[in-house]
């Protein structure tokens, strides 16, 4: 499992850039750089100011690890994640959205029951 491919992965979401996360983690670029390339272990300490960064707790980066290492192309992982990881990385109107749809479609199968 690689961690450093699952900050990668999480960081290009938010568009951001190593040196922006390193910013946001308080740590610096090269610490990133290191530590996506698997140059640099990872702390407890680390993982919990990159997670506050990113927004996520700690274990959705062990979860995306374990999905990276299980896809051979990023875009893969779509496929793969639980859906509750993928609803998470969508924005707020477009969660409220997938709700309402989610509801509509819960509605129409219990008509048909």
């Amino acid at each position: 499992m690689n961690i450093g491919h699952a900050i990668r992965f999480l960081r290009k979401q938010k568009g951001w850039t190593q040196s922006q996360l390193a910013d946001f983690s308080h740590t610096t670029k090269s610490t990133i750089s290191n530590l996506e390339s698997g140059n640099q272990s990872y702390s407890a300490a680390l993982l919990q100011h990159l997670a506050q960064a990113l927004d996520c707790p700690i274990s959705r980066i062990f979860v995306v690890a374990e999905q990276l290492q299980e896809v051979s192309d990023e875009k893969q992982i779509w496929d793969k994640l639980p859906i509750e990881l993928l609803f998470q990385h969508l924005s707020e109107p477009m969660q409220l959205s997938v709700r309402q749809l989610m509801k509509q479609i819960l509605l129409e199968q219990e008509k048909l029951k």
